[in-house]
């Protein structure tokens, strides 16, 4: 196969730009745009999921995983009040929560969020709403799908993007928060 040469007229440098634009678009484009990941967290308000300019990791859980979620949650602490850090946790309820019941699901939700700010604040955390972990409650599995979480799961799952928005590590199965811990090390 011969090398690709492009001769020094001006047709030739132009069609030589040409090509390195067409194989190097791809990259930039990358480089510069992610899909944005939206939802609706418990208190109403919109969530950039895969938020920009800071590293984010996104934790799935389910009621099942209540003690599992809250370990991994544990295990975050220390990152918490990092400007270049986010925690971002969608909990799978589809199917599990009549629409009458929402609300109430809703409710259990904050006061568990209260309980989590001041155990934060007492260890000494930011727990000031710009720092605050959102919780997105998925009633009908849109924001899970958008995160390629398209099953009821058993075990912890975790999803870091960049401060991009660009998807840098998925986990499966995440057994322990020193798993997500040694992820975020190597990152932050």
């Amino acid at each position: 196969m011969q090398p690709i040469s492009f001769s020094r007229t001006p047709w030739g440098v132009c069609r030589g730009v040409i090509l390195a634009g067409m194989l190097l678009s791809p990259a930039l484009l990358h480089a510069t745009s992610a899909v944005p990941i939206n939802a609706e967290d418990v208190n109403g308000h919109s969530v950039a999921v895969n938020g920009k300019g800071h590293y984010t990791v996104v934790m799935y859980t389910n009621p099942d995983l209540e003690d599992e979620s809250r370990a991994v949650t544990l295990a975050l602490d220390p990152y918490r009040s990092r400007s270049d850090f986010a925690l971002v946790r969608v909990v799978d309820l589809r199917g599990d929560v009549p629409l009458d019941m929402r609300g109430i699901v809703r409710v259990q939700i904050r006061k568990e969020q209260a309980k989590e700010a001041t155990r934060l604040k007492k260890a000494g955390v930011d727990v000031s709403s710009s720092n605050q972990a959102p919780i997105i409650p998925d009633f009908s599995g849109s924001t899970l799908n958008a995160l390629g979480w398209n099953s009821v799961y058993d075990q912890v799952h975790v999803v870091v993007y960049d401060p991009s928005g660009h998807e840098i590590k998925r986990m499966e199965k995440v057994s322990s928060g020193a798993q997500v811990t040694k992820v975020v090390d190597s990152i932050l």
